[in-house]
């Protein structure tokens, strides 16, 4: 290759002009395209499948419950109910996993506990609940209507009506690649964190 002068060959030297075929660039434009189309067709597939019903927070707010919460996020998913008679093992192991992520909660992982009792959990109750666990930015307990946190239930696979008789799983996801993993109620911190970096290893 001729340069068409001395400082186009110093630059070159310097690590500041890398010559770059048209090729190349074009290989970068496909392959970011389709980084893109995979992306669009992923976030389509998400929002269908978990759909964007309304739900309502412990703090009130009414959102959307996939563009608005799990979009684009990593998340953990347990389940409660506010009458349950003892101390539901998922929420304090939630308490202590908010302190673990520290500055990542809220920003790219959330912690997410959705009600299986809507008709008794309501926004108020929940509002109540979840003072007892203090939760920061980033940890939200989630109501709503009956039909629509059905629907949301079912599609997380916790299918049983009755409110004692939910799933006892912790439900970890990266909604950006779409993958999922289970890990018991009973599963410690530090396998949480690691599932976790685990699913942000795979974007």
């Amino acid at each position: 290759m001729r340069y068409k002068s001395m400082t186009a060959l110093v630059l070159l030297v310097a690590g500041w002009l890398w010559p770059v075929s048209p090729q190349a660039l074009a290989g970068q434009n496909t392959t970011a395209a389709v980084e893109s189309e995979k992306y669009k067709a992923q976030d389509e597939k998400n929002r269908r499948f978990f759909t964007d019903l309304k739900v309502r927070t412990h703090e009130g707010e009414e959102l959307r419950f996939y563009s608005d919460i799990l979009k684009d996020k990593l998340v953990v998913i347990s389940f409660f109910y506010t009458d349950c008679p003892t101390a539901q093992p998922a929420l304090l192991t939630f308490f202590k996993l908010q302190k673990r992520l520290e500055e990542r909660l809220g920003r790219d992982v959330l912690l997410l506990t959705l009600s299986v009792d809507p008709e008794n959990d309501t926004p108020e109750a929940v509002g109540e609940y979840a003072k007892k666990f203090n939760p920061q930015e980033g940890w939200l307990f989630l109501t709503g209507s009956e039909k629509n946190m059905e629907v949301i239930n079912r599609r997380l696979g916790n299918t049983l009506r009755l409110p004692e008789g939910h799933l006892r799983l912790f439900l970890l996801g990266n909604l950006k690649t779409g993958h999922w993993m289970r890990m018991l109620e009973s599963a410690p911190v530090i396998a949480l964190s690691e599932g976790l970096r685990k699913l942000a290893s795979e974007e």
